[in-house]
């Protein structure tokens, strides 16, 4: 799963079903602070990662989904708390960024 902000802002997520990926991808000279706060829904800043709620990705991909795919974030979510990739609270994902040339 992709999660990529354009220049203007716009949050598009790619590849959905694919739950072996997760992270946030932008061409524009984003700082992850100004990612964080472009993106919004809770989205947290952390040096170059981001920290993005759970409930942000339902938001984002609202209509595009199915139970298999509920059943599948579910489970990328609960393997990235096996790996100490949640926050304390458990309701936010962490994201590394990237900035293809």
């Amino acid at each position: 799963m992709i999660i990529r902000v354009d220049a203007t802002g716009e949050i598009r997520i790619d590849e959905p079903d694919v739950f072996t990926d997760f992270h946030v991808e932008t061409s524009a000279g984003f700082s992850t602070d100004d990612l964080a706060a472009t993106m919004g829904e809770g989205t947290r800043a952390d040096g170059e990662h981001l920290w993005i709620a759970e409930t942000a990705v339902r938001h984002w991909l609202s209509g595009r989904t199915d139970q298999a795919w509920g059943e599948g974030f579910s489970g990328m979510f609960d393997f990235a708390r096996s790996r100490g990739w949640t926050d304390e609270a458990g309701t936010h994902l962490r994201a590394h960024v990237e900035r293809p040339d």
